[in-house]
């Protein structure tokens, strides 16, 4: 094992300047008396994944929970929620490192700095290198360098799903290919739950529920331009794609009601855990287990067509690999949707243009260029959804924390809306309040509810209060018209009417100690994107199938209209991705 002086160093939580280590990660590890060997491969060769290298970094560094462990710091940009990150998600041995942790956490970005950055701004992503149209063309000619039976561009819900489907329907030879460091995409950050109706967890909870009702609610919520078929695809087969989930070992024993839904069926973990997490682990475990190779680092550039039309493979970018030819008898789209590509969030909704967004840094449109090159139609672009309750402009917190009971006031200390409504109208109320921004208030009782609440609190984004003096001090509401506020809304729960908003759900009253969090809407889902049917084969201008091409999930439009409901982006993943699986394993028998 190889003895570097580096171990302090890696073990800070708020990092250094490096000022006087080099110009590179590799230049301090050669003053430390180390050379290339010691981190690589003798010849050297790194594979997209860079996993020799994560393992060197291992061997001299420990592993990420290890050094979070022996961190002296409340906050360690060495723990993280994302699955699979590795060392050199972050750090680069001759380039400008990353920051994974400030795509989503502004704490990190204004207060850390990382090793080798030389003090200028860190990215928050990696940036693939530049490449030409001449680069493409050699590389297209050059042909296939592998063959596979079935690639999947995108490592979330969506693609794990498909994966996993198409292995238990009989497909051998499954190529998940992911453009970030680490898997997981979206799903990974949903916070409230997986709509369905009909479960077993909704039986055992004692909800009543319907399919029919869950249809009606999604079509009204997506103001009735929903492709009813896709709907009634997504409303029938939900209950079985968490019937699927579990059989696998996910928790999904609770269920949840958020605006817009006219039952508790968001489904997720018991004590309110958030949902992506769950589901994202068991299915990236269940297709390890299955033999799914997932390919990090690894950007979809073109897809490949035959003369005939059909999709025989795709043109990568690999990290080290650079440009080549995978060969595959189908592929399934699941790259996601384009809320954090404000250019183009911007170009069909200009009202949006410079606010944040909640998504995964990777979710920037790529499919819309590639697919769109083929021939793919896309529906309903245009339909771009904010959240309501962001935490620092870009951090989910789940509508569920409103359905256990949480309520919103502006900075006057007054409610201004039924916090129970669908999410384009609760966005729009805050909006119209003063500096575009709320304060979402909640108890002990609620926070009890959603265990992913208390999170936030080592975030420093929730205050706590025993009075409303306490509240007024840390936020700045006026205490008398907070106080008010609580004991109206009180009064409304006892008599079980809300005399100024109708909301329906009111869950408890309120009791100190209170919590609040300022909030503010945020891009958070684009209802829009590639055409498909209810085989989730992908379509062309005249609704017909382009052959060997599928997709799922958020980069498909026509499922949520124009606004989507809470819980039915998950939903939308697990139903289409079970389905793209299926029909692949089915087209290529």
């Amino acid at each position: 094992m190889l003895k570097l002086k580096l171990l302090p160093l890696a073990m800070s939580v708020f990092f250094i300047s490096a000022s006087s280590y080099g110009e590179t990660l590799a230049d301090f590890h050669k003053v430390q008396g180390n050379n290339c060997q010691s981190c690589h491969t003798k010849p050297i060769k790194v594979d997209d994944a860079e996993s020799h290298e994560n393992k060197s970094c291992e061997g001299c560094h420990g592993t990420l929970a290890e050094l979070t462990k022996k961190s002296k710091k409340n906050l360690s940009p060495h723990h993280s929620h994302l699955i699979d990150l590795s060392c050199t998600s972050c750090h680069s041995g001759h380039n400008q490192p990353v920051l994974v942790c400030q795509a989503c956490h502004d704490t990190f970005k204004t207060e850390s700095k990382i090793p080798f950055s030389n003090d200028s701004p860190v990215l928050d992503n990696y940036e693939f290198q530049s490449i030409t149209q001449d680069m493409i063309e050699k590389a297209l000619a050059l042909g296939p360098t592998e063959q596979h039976e079935l690639i999947i561009i995108g490592a979330g819900a969506a693609g794990h799903a498909s994966a996993v489907s198409a292995r238990q329907n009989g497909v051998k030879d499954v190529i998940i290919l992911e453009k970030q460091s680490y898997i997981g995409g979206n799903g990974m950050l949903a916070a409230g739950g997986m709509s369905a109706a009909q479960s077993l967890t909704q039986a055992t909870n004692g909800y009543n529920d319907s399919k029919e009702s869950w249809y009606q609610d999604t079509m009204k919520g997506g103001r009735n331009i929903n492709n009813p078929e896709l709907v009634k695809t997504l409303t029938e087969n939900g209950s079985a794609g968490v019937d699927w989930l579990q059989a696998m070992g996910a928790d999904l024993s609770s269920a949840a009601s958020a605006g817009g839904h006219s039952a508790e069926r968001l489904h997720r973990p018991a004590g309110g855990a958030k949902s992506g997490p769950e589901i994202i682990r068991t299915l990236k475990d269940t297709a390890k287990k299955l033999g799914v190779e997932t390919r990090i680092n690894s950007k979809v550039i073109q897809l490949v067509q035959d003369k005939q039309g059909r999709i025989t493979g795709v043109l990568v970018q690999g990290k080290h690999s650079k440009l080549h030819v995978l060969g595959a008898k189908a592929v399934i789209i699941a790259s996601g949707g384009f809320a954090r590509n404000n250019e183009l969030v911007a170009k069909y909704r200009p009202d949006l243009k410079g606010v944040d967004a909640t998504n995964n840094p990777g979710n920037v449109g790529d499919a819309l260029t590639f697919a769109t090159k083929v021939g793919a139609a896309t529906v309903d672009i245009k339909e771009i959804q904010a959240f309501p309750t962001a935490a620092a402009g870009k951090m989910v917190i789940s509508e569920t924390a409103r359905g256990a009971g949480a309520i919103l006031l502006n900075n006057q200390g007054k409610r201004f809306c039924n916090e129970m409504d669908t999410r384009d109208k609760v966005s729009a109320c805050v909006w119209s309040q003063e500096n575009k921004e709320a304060w979402l208030v909640f108890d002990e009782t609620v926070l009890d509810r959603l265990g992913q609440l208390r999170g936030m609190l080592t975030l420093g984004l929730i205050f706590k209060g025993e009075t409303a003096s306490d509240i007024a001090k840390l936020s700045g509401i006026d205490a008398e018209s907070f106080e008010q506020s609580i004991n109206r809304y009180n009064d409304f729960k006892n008599k079980g009417v809300d005399s100024d908003f109708g909301r329906k759900n009111m869950a408890d009253d309120f009791q100190y100690p209170i919590y609040v969090v300022k909030v503010k809407p945020a891009i958070h889902h684009t209802m829009g994107g590639l055409k498909i049917n209810t085989k989730a084969q992908v379509l062309n201008e005249k609704d017909q199938p382009i052959d060997g091409l599928y997709a799922a999930g958020e980069v498909t439009g026509g499922v949520h209209g124009g606004n989507r409901l809470a819980g039915n982006a998950i939903a939308d993943t697990i139903v289409f991705g079970r389905i793209a699986g299926e029909q692949v394993a089915s087209s290529i028998k």
